[in-house]
């Protein structure tokens, strides 16, 4: 098969909904498969199930199975593994003094960057420490625990939340990139229209969809969520 022509790389936090968006895409055929192909634990898990022996021979791989029949790479990035990532790709590269974007280019061509965000961090925050307790992540997955309101956990990952969305913010201005922009919010409440637009804005093409359908997502945020929501907000004194 051949290599992609361009690539599509959704730039995120956990709880944001790049699931949503990039499953979306995939289904409309836009794009090829929108793995984490760069964090850690799906390193480990591909690596074992690819049989592979090196560095070059997984991203190899990476772009054959991130690569729809419309020859579009799709991958997300979170912020809390960029700089790892891209250390992984300058030791392959010996792209020792190129900027990272120059790095990401070299493996994946044409990029077009998509960042999403949620304007609720506090929900956001409220969700990653339920997917956190809970090991639910998205809902096919099962409940591995009953999860229990603490304060300190879910205050720190809203700092976190904050943190790193700021952080992709600078990152874009250092580097010139003006990403396609995508709100949590809009793409909760029309996950066709906002992805139809998406497509629209960069130019691309629905295609066929060869390969299995993507899993299918459920909202999960609940009463436990709004409750969560709450309390924190009164003991941490935001609106």
């Amino acid at each position: 098969m051949p290599g992609p022509s361009r690539s599509v790389v959704i730039c995120s936090l956990p709880r944001t909904g790049s699931s949503l968006l990039g499953h979306t895409l995939y289904a409309t055929g836009a794009t090829g498969w929108p793995g984490e192909w760069l964090w850690r634990e799906d390193v480990e898990r591909n690596w074992k199930a690819w049989g592979v022996s090196s560095w070059r021979e997984y991203l190899d791989r990476v772009l054959e199975a991130g690569t729809g029949p419309s020859g579009v790479f799709c991958t997300k990035l979170m912020w809390g593994y960029l700089h790892d990532a891209l250390h992984e790709l300058r030791r392959l590269s010996r792209m020792y003094g190129e900027d990272d974007l120059a790095v990401l280019r070299s493996f994946f061509p044409e990029p077009s960057f998509v960042w999403i965000r949620r304007e609720d961090v506090v929900a956001q925050a409220v969700s990653w420490a339920k997917a956190v307790q809970t090991g639910q992540w998205a809902s096919f997955q099962p409940v591995q625990a009953e999860p229990a309101f603490d304060f300190d956990e879910i205050d720190g990952l809203y700092h976190v939340a904050r943190v790193h969305d700021a952080a992709w913010a600078r990152w874009f201005a250092a580097h010139g990139v003006d990403p396609l922009r995508v709100v949590y919010e809009e793409l909760a409440a029309d996950p066709v229209g906002v992805v139809e637009a998406v497509i629209t804005r960069l130019g691309l093409e629905p295609s066929p969809v060869t390969g299995p359908a993507p899993m299918e997502l459920a909202r999960q945020a609940d009463a436990v969520n709004l409750d969560w929501a709450a309390r924190y907000r009164c003991l941490a004194g935001i609106p």
